[in-house]
């Protein structure tokens, strides 16, 4: 099977896409850890076209030079009516033009230039039904099905015809992640085991490949979490370290502060003996 032209072009453009399954309620890659292979090389994705007949296909943000927003249709699939929180947040601003699809589902997917600025990557930000695509996030493009209505996506501008512009100041504002916490050391008096468990905890952190990287946080957030959990080691202390390493590796604020959330959650549940900590 020939590459659509409409991906064909998309990749001209330097956006990376991967193909997706379009069976009934599937929206995954069509072969393990497609977003990692995402791709402008004509090549491939022609191979991939050949490959899986009939494919969706997805476009990465991060090496397309893009970000995006992803305003839900209320109905079946989506609760929240996220084009009328996004009309309500633009109310009469000006908005450059831009490239824009209308999905399947009836939503619509709006692309800006990503010139560096910080992008949230959660769901429902800045309201319901709005959900910025930044990073390794990906939407769904034309010549796509919706999985479920099985119709078409369709550009209503194309990024041919309209390159992305930059956002505005004041939508940028609206999607800007939550300013980063500035943790406080504090002095504590730990053990030498809890020290070197910490330690080495920080550095699994730090060699944790793509791909494993926030399991490997919670993994170690967990067991550094047990021993604040015995009185071994200060809170304040552990976060911090564990913070630190999981920003050098480059997770984002959300994903830390959800995963060490998590992972200390579930550590207070489950403390060291505090005699074998002393060891």
């Amino acid at each position: 099977m020939m590459l659509p032209e409409t991906v064909e072009r998309l990749a001209l453009l330097g956006w990376r896409l991967y193909p997706s399954s379009n069976a009934p309620g599937s929206r995954a890659g069509c072969f393990k850890a497609a977003t990692d292979a995402a791709t402008h090389d004509l090549d491939i994705l022609a191979g991939w076209a050949r490959d899986y007949p009939r494919c969706n296909w997805r476009v990465i943000m991060q090496g397309s030079g893009i970000w995006a927003l992803d305003c839900d249709a209320p109905g079946a699939d989506h609760e929240a009516d996220g084009i009328k929180a996004f009309t309500d947040l633009v109310a009469g601003r000006a908005l450059p033009p831009r490239p824009m699809i209308r999905s399947g589902g009836g939503g619509l997917v709006l692309f800006f230039k990503h010139n560096g600025e910080k992008i949230a990557g959660k769901t429902g930000t800045p309201a319901p039904g709005i959900d910025p695509r930044r990073g390794r996030l990906s939407v769904t493009v034309p010549p796509s099905i919706h999985h479920r209505t099985r119709r078409a996506y369709r550009w209503i501008s194309a990024p041919w015809e309209v390159s992305p512009p930059d956002a505005p100041g004041w939508l940028l504002a609206a999607v800007a992640p939550p300013p980063e916490p500035e943790w406080k050391r504090v002095q504590v008096a730990t053990t030498d085991r809890a020290r070197r468990m910490l330690s080495r905890a920080i550095g699994k952190v730090h060699d944790a490949g793509e791909g494993q990287r926030n399991d490997t946080l919670n993994r170690q957030g967990y067991s550094v979490a047990r021993f604040v959990a015995a009185g071994l080691l200060g809170e304040a202390e552990a976060i911090e370290a564990l913070y630190a390493a999981a920003r050098h590796i480059g997770l984002s604020h959300p994903e830390i502060k959800a995963t060490l959330q998590s992972a200390f959650r579930s550590g207070a549940r489950n403390p060291v003996e505090a005699s074998w900590g002393t060891r």
